[in-house]
């Protein structure tokens, strides 16, 4: 078997030089033009007709406004997912440690996790579903408060994991009113 001393290849095996990197590479840069052009081309043809108007816009798309009757809300409920968060690590360190007191809160906190990242998505999207959805998270928050409130002097997590609780659950009473 004969070697190329540029590549210590052997000869018989095909390889791959510069030159067809270029050639590859100038192939899929035309492949890519070419697919944006027919992108271009499909959306041109699905555009408004000319004197359309599509309220000044520059594009056909409505305003978002599902996300922006409740992005307050949303925005209180991720921040008590991540407290939750924080708190359930806490609660699995004392786990690992041995200590099993925390157990309780560990769980409501497992459970408003859960519970509350399905709760802000539905609100992201002002779900049709949201008022079921926003009773039982009042109920699992209120657990999940419960359960904080027993370690908060000794647990900063769960203190602010149980007070972004109560928050969740006044945007959510005030949402039901």
């Amino acid at each position: 078997m004969q070697k190329d001393a540029r590549t210590n290849e052997s000869l018989d095996t095909p390889s791959l030089h510069r030159r067809d990197l270029l050639a590859g590479a100038t192939l899929l840069a035309g492949a890519t033009l070419a697919g944006v052009a027919r992108a271009a081309e499909h959306h041109d043809h699905h555009a408004p007709a000319a004197g359309a108007s599509s309220a000044g816009t520059a594009h056909p798309y409505s305003e978002a406004t599902a996300f922006k009757r409740n992005a307050a809300l949303v925005g209180t409920i991720n921040d008590c997912v991540a407290k939750g968060q924080a708190c359930l690590s806490h609660c699995f360190e004392t786990f690992v440690a041995g200590d099993t007191k925390m157990a309780e809160c560990a769980r409501a906190v497992d459970e408003m996790i859960a519970t509350c990242q399905a709760f802000a998505l539905l609100a992201a999207n002002d779900s049709a579903v949201l008022a079921p959805m926003a009773r039982a998270c009042i109920a699992v928050c209120e657990e999940c408060e419960k359960q904080c409130r027993v370690h908060e002097e000794h647990q900063p997590e769960c203190r602010a994991c149980a007070d972004a609780c109560k928050e969740v659950v006044a945007g959510a009473k005030k949402l039901l009113a």
